[in-house]
């Protein structure tokens, strides 16, 4: 797994709305550069937040990207 990189790409969704409104645009096309697992990117891509935070997402910020937290 790739801890670091899935809470980095978290806080960038929170945090960074261009990136956010591309990544909510074509999942694919905004996580092309990013060193995760299939499994990671399958969850990301399926917005699957409950997923993201069992492969080591942070609870914090999954409950907080505007659009895709999950309530």
């Amino acid at each position: 797994m790739s801890r670091y990189e899935i809470n980095s790409l978290l806080y960038r969704l929170k945090k960074d709305p261009d990136f956010r409104a591309r990544f909510l645009a074509d999942a694919n096309a905004a996580l092309a550069g990013a060193d995760l697992t299939d499994t990671e990117r399958a969850a990301f891509v399926a917005h699957d937040m409950r997923k993201i935070n069992e492969l080591g997402g942070y609870l914090h910020l999954v409950m907080s990207i505007p659009g895709l937290a999950a309530h």
